[in-house]
């Protein structure tokens, strides 16, 4: 995150909580009986819904997000190194090579190259191992729409069940201003989770799944061109031109192969 960017986030955050807490105040806001209604009511149904491990999986999906993803000049530098390696047969470099990089579907490739696989096993297995990593991280996203689909009904909810408990205390005004609060705060609360948490992470989890996919693409190319004993510079030229998208019209960086475009429409 560049400098501008952070400014700009922190310039939202201050607007926004300004906006909300004028005229109001934190003690208002911060209503724990009806955040946890909005929560309580979520975390039965995912639980429900979901198992435990799919759960666990769509966490990590979500906090990967926040990380460095290799970018498609890292991806094609590992191959065209690999190439070379593997041109002068020098199995114990490409080994050493492969430690060194924090990519889980590359050094699959390559271990599939330097045992010998034939071309149709190589591709099949990788191919394989893609589409494992397309299916959970569509899972994942299907875990946090879900979430962002809850919070504001069980927010709905809420707001019902302290107007009931209102229309039992009509003829004490006392008792009907904290539930009032916890009426209005908890819809507020599912609404706020929503859409600005929910909505957003999920748009980030299928962003990161596509470019992912992407580079997965690139790397099976580069892995069956380098068992084709095909030269670097051929390789770099052909990876080089793999369908890159016009980032002006689409708003993704990168390249993104065809077989993905309906996906970023």
């Amino acid at each position: 995150m560049n400098i501008i960017t952070g400014m700009a986030l922190i310039i939202g955050i201050m607007v926004f909580a300004l906006t909300v807490l004028r005229d109001i105040g934190t003690s208002m806001i911060f209503n724990f009986d009806a955040f946890m209604i909005v929560i309580g009511g979520t975390t039965i149904a995912m639980f429900i819904g979901f198992p435990v491990q799919r759960l666990r999986y769509a966490f990590y999906d979500i906090m990967a997000t926040f990380t460095e993803q290799r970018s498609r000049e890292e991806v094609i530098r590992d191959i065209l190194d690999i190439a070379r390696m593997y041109r002068r047969t020098d199995v114990r470099s490409i080994e050493n090579r492969m430690n060194a990089v924090d990519d889980h579907f590359l050094r699959m490739g390559v271990s599939l190259l330097i045992n010998n696989h034939s071309n149709g096993e190589i591709r099949s297995t990788m191919e394989r191992e893609m589409m494992l990593k397309v299916i959970n991280s569509n899972f994942s996203q299907n875990v946090i729409k879900t979430i962002a689909r809850l919070t504001p009904s069980f927010g709905l909810a809420g707001t019902v069940i302290s107007l009931i408990k209102m229309f039992r205390h009509l003829d004490s005004i006392e008792s009907i201003a904290p539930m009032m609060a916890v009426a209005l705060m908890s819809t507020f609360y599912g609404v706020i989770i929503a859409n600005l948490f929910m909505m957003p992470l999920n748009a980030k989890v299928r962003e990161r799944a596509i470019l992912s996919e992407a580079s997965m693409h690139l790397t099976i190319e580069g892995i069956m061109l380098i068992k084709k004993m095909e030269h670097p510079l051929r390789i770099e030229e052909k990876l080089g031109g793999y369908q890159v998208i016009d980032e002006s019209a689409q708003g993704l960086p990168q390249m993104v192969p065809a077989s993905l475009m309906s996906n970023v429409s």
